[in-house]
């Protein structure tokens, strides 16, 4: 692949993205303030009542050796995992141990990007760009965070860009670290799917199969035009820079609607039900 190597790929070994990911960040939450729970498996639910609700999370323990996850039904998660303790979620707690890591995160270099309660991205500068000064500083910020909160785990990503350090953080978790420099790809990623990076579903999968991109060979073999046939626009250009480990922004729109939402149950079409069920999106929507 690296004699096909476009000549428009990003060269050099600087990277410009760190991003951490908190691992089983609700249920490590729950085993970080409840010492009983700490080392097995955990599940946390909106609602310890009913069993046809799903998983919000799953511990590590819970994910290892159970192979439950984040939507597992209830119900199924007690059939593979007799001994699994169900945690009502509580997110003030989630809350406040977000921003006490991003605290932490902090002292360390500034944060660019909150993209969810669990994951952050940060723009590196100077010489923090060296991949040696990068993994120092990813190593800086995990010591930290463990030191201060034992049970509070991340995977972090080195990358060129933002897509790119998301698909470092998910190739080793728990606890993992992983740098990926222009000239590491594709090779490093070989063994992936396109549906391993952010952004592509299934909708999308179908798109690249019916376009013959089955894999993330085929995906690199593509020219950025043909990328941009497979979505419909510029995006599929955008696409195409970013895997070759372009570092390409764009304006941010403001956000104007935030929701959640939930199919209440049918023992829970009723007014205390429904006022429960609000107000965990209420707080998940703060």
């Amino acid at each position: 692949m690296e004699k096909n190597r476009p000549l428009d790929a990003a060269s050099g070994n600087e990277v410009n993205w760190l991003l951490l990911d908190l691992n089983s960040f609700f249920a490590s939450c729950e085993q970080q303030a409840d010492e009983n729970l700490r080392g097995r498996p955990v599940g946390v639910v909106p609602m310890l009542s009913v069993d046809t609700t799903c998983l919000l999370a799953a511990s590590k323990e819970a994910k290892l050796h159970f192979g439950l996850k984040t939507g597992t039904p209830v119900g199924e998660a007690k059939d593979r995992c007799p001994s699994l303790i169900l945690c009502q979620a509580s997110h003030k707690k989630y809350a406040f141990y977000h921003r006490e890591v991003l605290k932490i995160i902090e002292s360390c270099l500034p944060v660019t990007h909150v993209l969810s309660i669990d994951e952050v991205a940060c723009e590196l500068t100077g010489s923090h760009r060296q991949p040696e000064n990068a993994l120092a500083l990813a190593h800086k910020i995990k010591e930290r965070i463990r030191a201060e909160f034992e049970f509070l785990t991340s995977s972090i990503g080195i990358a060129p860009n933002i897509l790119l350090a998301k698909l470092g953080s998910d190739m080793q978790k728990p606890d993992g670290l992983v740098l990926l420099r222009p000239g590491d790809l594709p090779g490093k990623i070989a063994h992936l799917t396109p549906r391993d990076f952010s952004g592509i579903g299934p909708q999308m999968e179908k798109r690249l199969q019916q376009a013959g991109i089955f894999s993330i060979a085929d995906l690199y073999r593509c020219n950025r035009q043909k990328l941009r046939r497979v979505w419909g626009g510029v995006e599929g250009e955008r696409f195409y820079m970013k895997i070759w480990g372009h570092d390409v922004q764009r304006e941010e729109s403001q956000k104007r609607v935030l929701s959640h939402q939930h199919v209440l149950e049918p023992q829970l079409r009723n007014i205390q039900g429904g006022y429960h069920v609000l107000h965990h999106l209420l707080l998940k929507a703060a």
